[in-house]
């Protein structure tokens, strides 16, 4: 179950932690980008931001495997005292701190999922469709997403190549996103939630793995026809 205890030494909120990388590792690609060709480009920014967020993510989808039993803890404690108000519990983890030397630690991100699980109870069940894809999404995607980051502005293979490298990948969380929506409506998981949390919480989370992975797609289609980078510069 989470600590209830003070963190101790500097601690940041878990929002602020998930804005500070986010930002960091956005500003760094783009600011690599031009560094090497001079030049701002709209779709490598926008990928890098993307692929950012999903390395983040993919750390959580290794704890996701890694803490599965203290996730299935948590949300056993919380989902009867927040039944009903599931925002607001998604509040607190948001604005809970963390140990500035503890960010990497898996079990300081537990509550991300066991907060998730308060709309979709199979974030704390092995057996279900939302766990196992996550949890493949992120052993499989995290080292081609950073390849495909700092391809864009490195070259680091063939044009072709990164683009079959993004066809691949990009299809995968389009196609991974587009089941988990339909077992999710499927299995009733959106019964008893406003419309408004299920858009603030689910929707909008999930809406950028539809989103941008189609961008990619397109992306890497194109560095496959015109075998160079120019879409990057």
């Amino acid at each position: 179950m989470e600590s209830t205890t003070e963190p101790r030494g500097l601690a940041i909120p878990t929002a602020a932690v998930i804005g500070i990388v986010v930002v960091t590792g956005s500003v760094f690609h783009t600011w690599l980008h031009h560094r090497v060709h001079g030049v701002y480009n709209p779709t490598q920014i926008g990928l890098a931001f993307f692929l950012v967020i999903n390395v983040l993510v993919n750390w959580w989808e290794i704890a996701l495997m890694v803490c599965q039993d203290q996730i299935h803890a948590e949300y056993e404690a919380i989902k009867e005292p927040y039944r009903g108000r599931e925002m607001q519990r998604i509040g607190e983890i948001f604005a809970r701190p963390i140990p500035l030397l503890q960010v990497l630690s898996f079990r300081q991100w537990t509550t991300i999922w066991s907060g998730y699980s308060l709309f979709d109870p199979g974030y704390s069940d092995r057996r279900s469709f939302g766990y196992n894809i996550d949890v493949g999404n992120g052993f499989t995607t995290i080292i081609p997403a950073t390849v495909f980051a700092f391809g864009m502005t490195f070259e680091l293979m063939p044009a072709r190549w990164l683009g079959i490298l993004g066809v691949i990948m990009f299809w995968q969380m389009f196609y991974g996103t587009a089941v988990y929506f339909f077992q999710f409506f499927n299995n009733g998981r959106h019964k008893g939630h406003s419309v408004k949390d299920l858009l603030l919480f689910v929707g909008i989370t999930n809406l950028m793995w539809f989103v941008f992975p189609i961008w990619g797609l397109c992306t890497s289609v194109e560095l496959i026809l015109e075998g160079s980078y120019g879409v990057f510069r």
